[in-house]
């Protein structure tokens, strides 16, 4: 395998990768407060010249591997939604409502609540919400959410909505039903806490048609990847095959 290759199958991993996020970005455009995933790459033309060994072991699979993939998060919020129920909250700034996993502490945008048989304060798929005190014991009373977050039942003060924070959104892995899980482990408490809105959602910051104007553009852009490595492997074995004419 030539280097030349190496740099097409790098690109064609980029594009493949590109088309995943594309995908699940459009698989979730509807989930509440799911926020956009952008796929990025790295390592430009000049980089891998300066990096790799064009003399070593592997060099074609090493400047495919030399080009990095990351995802990063779309940060823009979107845009809330009345549905006049209690226990639906959405957050006007940065961070996300902390539940409680057997993984650990996971984040999430996503404020559609509800209360579980046990009386605790829980997310759609059934994780318990994290107060500042743990999980937040609704019990069978009425409960209401104010502003700063402060959770009241029957009118008494039990808890806080805990909001957190990671220091690189970049680091956030996508778990589904809107939740994320900090890949460093650690969740930070807000510069400033958010203001809380009880009876709205917040939408997906998703807009399909871009994602299906960029999963095209991506797809054709692997294609021409594709037609580029046939057209070289054509021309490689009509170069075989003049070279075996000689003598």
């Amino acid at each position: 395998m030539s280097e030349a290759i190496g740099m097409i199958r790098g690109a064609m991993q980029a594009d493949a990768e590109a088309l995943r996020v594309i995908g699940q970005n459009i698989a979730n455009a509807e989930v509440t407060a799911y926020r956009r995933q952008i796929p990025l790459s790295a390592g430009g033309f000049d980089q891998l010249v300066s990096s790799i060994d064009p003399h070593g072991d592997g060099f074609a699979a090493n400047v495919a591997a030399a080009i990095q993939h990351s995802i990063a998060i779309d940060s823009r919020p979107g845009t809330l939604k009345t549905t006049g129920e209690p226990l639906d909250v959405a957050l006007e700034g940065e961070g996300f409502f902390a539940l409680q996993s057997a993984a650990g502490t996971v984040l999430t945008r996503r404020g559609d609540f509800h209360v579980g048989a046990d009386g605790v304060l829980s997310a759609v798929s059934g994780e318990p919400v994290l107060g500042e005190s743990g999980p937040i014991q609704i019990g069978i009373g009425a409960a209401t959410i104010g502003a700063d977050g402060t959770v009241r039942v029957n009118g008494d003060v039990i808890d806080r909505l805990r909001i957190g924070q990671v220091a690189d959104e970049s680091e956030l892995q996508y778990l589904g039903n809107g939740m994320y899980a900090s890949a460093s482990g650690t969740v930070q408490d807000p510069e400033s806490y958010p203001v809380v809105r009880q009876g709205f959602l917040e939408t997906s910051n998703v807009t399909p048609v871009n994602e299906m104007v960029q999963m095209m553009e991506t797809l054709r852009h692997f294609e021409a990847s594709q037609r580029l490595v046939h057209g070289y492997d054509q021309m490689l074995e009509k170069a075989i095959s003049e070279l075996g004419k000689v003598g």
